[in-house]
C-alpha cells in the first residue's frame, strides 16, 4: 500500500484563524515552558522504565520553484539576495548543474510547474526542483517520556513548513501584519528551542543520534524564527521572502536526516 505523505502546505487560513491561532500558539509556549506540561529530567532519564515500540516518521513531499542555475556558489548567492527582498526564499541549493537558487515551495508538482512555466514565459529560466522524503518506521527502546519527545518534535519540525508557507502568503496578500508574523515566529522559535533543550537530556549533548539530528534541526529552526522575529525589516516582502527561506531549510533539514537515517538504517 502507498504510503501517504505529508504535504508541507495546509490548507490557507483566514486572517481571523490566524488571530485564533496566535492565541493558540501563546498557550502551547506557555505550556512548553512550564515543567507540568513536559517530561521531567526524571522520566528523561535513562535510568526510568523503557518500553520498546515503534514511532513512525511521515514522508515528506516539496516542490520548489527554481529561479536560475549558476556554476559559481558566490554568483548564486548575490542573485539570491535580491530575490529575498521581492518575497522569494532566495535559498542557494546545490544539485546537479550548478547551484539553484529556491524562490518558493509548494505542495504538488503540478503547482510548482505552473509557476515555473509562467515565470519562463515572463523570461526567467524557471525550473522545479522535487523535495521529498520516505516514511520511516523506528522501533525505538527508551523510556516513553523519551519516546513522545522523539515524536513531538518530528511532529513540530513537519508542521512548521506548512505553516510558514501559509504565513509567507498571508503577509503577501496583506491578511497577516508583518509584526503579526514576527510575534508568531518569536513564540515558535520559544517552542522550538524548548524541545531542543529537553532532547539534549535526552541524547547526552550528541550519544544518541536521532535525538541529536533532531535537535540539531529544531535549534537551526529557532535560529532562523528568530532571526525572523528580530528583523528590522518591515517591508512585507522581505518578510514573506525569509518566512519562505526557513520553510525550505526546514525541510531540506528533515529530508537530509531522514536519507541519511535510511542509510545507517
Amino acid at each position: 500500500m502507498r504510503d501517504a505523505r505529508v504535504r508541507v502546505r495546509r490548507e490557507r487560513p483566514t486572517a481571523l484563524a490566524w488571530s485564533i491561532a496566535l492565541a493558540v500558539t501563546m498557550l502551547a509556549v506557555y505550556a512548553a515552558t512550564c515543567s507540568s506540561a513536559m517530561p521531567t529530567a526524571s522520566e528523561l532519564a535513562a535510568s526510568a522504565p523503557r518500553v520498546t515500540r515503534e514511532a513512525r516518521l511521515d514522508a515528506l513531499e516539496g516542490w520548489c520553484v527554481a529561479l536560475g542555475t549558476w556554476e559559481d556558489a558566490a554568483r548564486a548567492r548575490v542573485e539570491a539576495a535580491g530575490l529575498t527582498a521581492q518575497g522569494a526564499a532566495g535559498r542557494v541549493y546545490p544539485g546537479e548543474g550548478g547551484y539553484r537558487v529556491l524562490g518558493a515551495m509548494y505542495d504538488t508538482e503540478r503547482q510548482a510547474r505552473r509557476v515555473a512555466d509562467r515565470l519562463t514565459g515572463d523570461g526567467l529560466q524557471a525550473g522545479v526542483v522535487p523535495l521529498t522524503a520516505e516514511a520511516v518506521t523506528l522501533r525505538i527502546t527508551a523510556p516513553e517520556a523519551q519516546i513522545e519527545l522523539i515524536e513531538a518534535a518530528d511532529k513540530l519540525l513537519r508542521e512548521q513548513a506548512g505553516r510558514l508557507c501559509d504565513m509567507a502568503g498571508q503577509v503577501d496578500k496583506g491578511q497577516l501584519r508583518p509584526d503579526a508574523a514576527k510575534t508568531l515566529c518569536a513564540l515558535t522559535a520559544t517552542e522550538a528551542g524548548s524541545l531542543a533543550e529537553r532532547l539534549r537530556i535526552v541524547s547526552g549533548g550528541a550519544g544518541d543520534g536521532l535525538c541529536a539530528a533532531l535537535t540539531e534541526r529544531l535549534a537551526a529552526l529557532a535560529d532562523q524564527l528568530a532571526a525572523v522575529s528580530d528583523t528590522a525589516q518591515t517591508a512585507p516582502a522581505n518578510i514573506a521572502g525569509m518566512l519562505r527561506a526557513a520553510q525550505i531549510d526546514d525541510v531540506i533539514g528533515l529530508v537530509e536526516m531522514r536519507e541519511e537515517m535510511l542509510k545507517t538504517g
